[in-house]
């Protein structure tokens, strides 16, 4: 879980959708996932970090594109195609230097602005230009109302330009999709099941060059898993099967960091898979299965070419995949380095109805099939919501994922009964994490709890 971290609000917050559109629908933000240039780099600094989502705006966190210190420096995008442009949001850098990113000019054109001087870039046949004196907050709103392909933001005099997102809407829509919707209405409550090396490291975050040797559960029972989750009246679990350390519960051709170089060998004395065990169990119990997989990846780097390898292995090696819950991905490794929408395609190709819940705290479609709000972070989400939403919390009242000595008492079945309801009659899920300790097992307390759950929920 990304917990501690706080992201940015949704990032079309506020925007004009076009009329008739289907219920849930929100602008699609038309500069995410292009290819930007700017006009010079600041310490070899990625220029599309103002088109990844992210309009946090730290430059420590990656999430800030940056030119040399110049004369009019500027930063565009081409959108692919000319499309209709109502506004165009200017998002500043937020840790420090606000005061830089101002009187700055947004150019719009159907034409490539060619020009690198300011003057002559306004004066181009076919462009818009509108200048923007001084920012009363992290972001301006400058409404465009034309059709262009081709965007520019660029300073009037001598500095540095800082942006920490650019979005452009308009009438193009992102709408959830058929499977998504489906999905949260039939799957109201599920079991998260937060079980990894961080178990028998005894933190949330594990050392990703730990020992495999430290992973050995010694009566690991996905079964008691399964029926917990039906006691509870669930119809769903997620496990993590591979979190930020990159230790994966089955045996992966991609890394030698996995389960099968761990002790523990499975039922049938063969090398062990986890995920194969759990899946298996929620089939003997007519359960929906989900799967956890970090995009933060720190054993073996982040790296695309991993991702679809391994995503392709857990989506044809055990049977459909319900539910895909991605993490890591947006505000540790961003999507300027491992694009969302190829992954999300080739997900599509190989297991076409999986629902992907993406826990990049964006609160936007266009990351994720259902927007996911981590609870102990971000609080529950609204009831007055159309978007599939994942309300993610813990039954540990100190609020940890992985079970560790941390780990308190579980929370008052009255808490959690509260929070399915809230999460059922926002059009969300309610996915509860309950951490096997280092046996492989529920703690009996936490099996207790769950029951007195399903018997009053």
């Amino acid at each position: 879980m990304a917990t501690g971290v706080s992201q940015a609000a949704a990032a079309a917050e506020g925007a004009t959708a076009a009329e008739n559109t289907p219920p849930g629908s929100e602008p699609r933000n038309l500069v995410f996932g292009t290819a930007p240039t700017q006009s010079s780099t600041y310490q070899d600094d990625v220029t599309n970090h103002a088109a990844d989502g992210n309009t946090n705006g730290n430059w420590a966190a990656g999430s800030v594109s940056h030119t040399n210190l110049e004369s009019q420096p500027y930063w565009q995008t081409d959108l692919g195609a000319s499309k209709k442009v109502d506004k165009v949001v200017v998002w500043n850098r937020t840790d420090c230097c606000t005061t830089r990113l101002s009187n700055f000019w947004v150019l719009a054109s159907n034409s490539p602005i060619k020009a690198r001087s300011l003057t002559d870039a306004r004066n181009q046949a076919g462009v818009t230009a509108i200048k923007v004196g001084t920012l009363s907050g992290p972001s301006a709103e400058v409404k465009i109302a034309r059709s262009a392909r081709y965007l520019r933001i660029q300073l009037e005099g001598t500095d540095y330009l800082a942006l920490a997102e650019v979005q452009a809407f308009g009438d193009e829509v992102v709408s959830p999709s058929a499977d998504a919707q489906r999905w949260v209405k039939d799957s109201p409550f599920g079991m998260f099941l937060h079980f990894n090396m961080s178990t028998y490291q005894n933190k949330q975050w594990a050392d990703p060059n730990g020992n495999p040797a430290d992973f050995n559960p010694t009566a690991l029972d996905p079964k008691q898993w399964a029926q917990s989750m039906k006691d509870t009246g669930m119809k769903f679990g997620v496990l993590t099967a591979k979190h930020h350390g990159g230790f994966s519960l089955w045996n992966t051709a991609q890394s030698d960091y996995d389960i099968a170089k761990s002790p523990y060998k499975g039922g049938k004395g063969d090398k062990g898979d986890i995920v194969r065990e759990y899946v298996n169990a929620m089939h003997a119990k007519g359960l929906k299965v989900g799967i956890y997989f970090s995009i933060w990846d720190r054993h073996n780097g982040d790296s695309t070419d991993l991702v679809k390898k391994q995503l392709r292995e857990l989506l044809t090696h055990y049977g459909k995949i319900d539910y895909l819950w991605f993490d890591g991905w947006g505000w540790q490794v961003p999507y300027t380095k491992i694009p969302y929408q190829p992954v999300r395609d080739m997900i599509r190709q190989v297991s076409p109805h999986t629902v992907v819940a993406n826990n990049d705290h964006f609160g936007t479609l266009q990351t994720s099939d259902v927007i996911v709000y981590e609870v102990p972070v971000q609080g529950m989400p609204p009831t007055d919501n159309a978007r599939p939403l994942d309300a993610s919390d813990t039954l540990d009242t100190n609020r940890t994922w992985f079970h560790t000595t941390s780990t308190g008492a579980p929370r008052p079945a009255s808490d959690i009964v509260d929070n399915l309801h809230k999460a059922n009659a926002g059009n969300g899920l309610f996915l509860l994490n309950v951490g096997p300790d280092r046996t492989g097992r529920l703690p009996q307390t936490y099996v207790d709890r769950l029951k007195e759950i399903g018997s009053t929920s």
